[in-house]
């Protein structure tokens, strides 16, 4: 008999992951699936019980946002083991969910899910962790840090545009070096935004579709630079603007050069590792239940 593990955060986007697991539970079992639910307490205990329960079930489930997956992506890796994986989104954004075009609908979720249909799709990784859908570093990072979960909730996406006007101007541009198998630069940073596919906040922000990390870097912002920077604080759309640098690379190492100040990231939403370190191409890592039509 298939098992299927349902995996669940039930802090994770409006809270109702736990109800929605156990709908689709019931689902399962009606077609005599086995299905265990799985949940932890926090990130670290979730991951060690992923890597123990991906040994004996056929199957996974995850209902959540970019943040949840990134559990699932880093259990995959730490674990070394990975089995079909199936979205029910329930975060803010979802972004991940939005450009596998993955409905927000529970019942068309699990219909994919239902018709078995997979592709292989390609993550990234930072150390032991995934990089399900987003790594981020300088004002960008502050800028998300200032923002709640209950404002996210309250106000959706537009509390970010608001959020980076008032960080307009400040004095947080970083001395960056950027080294790929192509080439080598060193930047003045306001932001710099990697992420897995063309899509950010859900929408897609650049023409590019490379199988490979695409790598945006927001030169240093003042006041005269203001409408290239809200243009991209509003819509995401970054290629043409000369504030932006565009690099794409399967494999690429960014070192701070100022050791007088640290350089925290995120990763997924979350806080991730200070600079330096070496981002790492996972082509073809999942097997991802998708829509026949994708």
């Amino acid at each position: 008999m298939v098992c299927y593990g349902i995996f669940f955060n039930p802090n994770a986007g409006d809270g109702e992951s736990k109800s929605t697991a156990q709908q689709v539970k019931k689902k399962l079992e009606e077609k005599n699936f086995q299905v265990m639910l799985l949940t932890a307490s926090d990130a670290v205990k979730a991951i060690e019980m992923l890597i123990e329960k991906i040994k004996i079930i056929d199957k996974l489930i995850v209902i959540g946002g970019d943040g949840t997956l990134n559990i699932v992506g880093t259990a995959f890796i730490t674990g070394k083991r990975t089995v079909p994986l199936g979205v029910i989104p329930g975060g803010t954004i979802n972004n991940f969910a939005k450009r596998w075009k993955i409905p927000t609908e529970i019942e068309k979720a699990v219909d994919i899910i239902m018709a078995g249909e997979t592709r292989k799709v390609s993550i990234g990784q930072c150390g032991n962790k995934a990089i399900i859908s987003s790594f981020t570093f300088g004002r960008l990072a502050d800028i998300s840090n200032d923002v709640r979960q209950s404002e996210k909730r309250k106000y959706g996406l537009v509390v970010y545009p608001y959020k980076a006007f008032r960080h307009v101007g400040g004095n947080t541009s970083y001395l960056v070096k950027y080294k790929t198998e192509k080439e080598t630069v060193t930047l003045k940073t306001w932001v710099a935004l990697v992420t897995t596919t063309s899509y950010v906040g859900g929408l897609p922000y650049t023409f590019h579709d490379e199988n490979a990390f695409h790598i945006s870097i927001l030169n240093n912002i003042g006041l005269k630079k203001i409408k290239a920077y809200l243009t991209y604080a509003f819509t995401g759309q970054m290629k043409g603007k000369k504030t932006i640098t565009y690099i794409s690379s399967e494999k690429i190492s960014i070192e701070n050069m100022d050791e007088s100040v640290e350089i925290q990231t995120r990763i997924d939403g979350d806080p991730g590792p200070n600079l330096p370190l070496t981002l790492e191409w996972r082509k073809d890592f999942i097997d991802l239940m998708v829509s026949t039509e994708m």
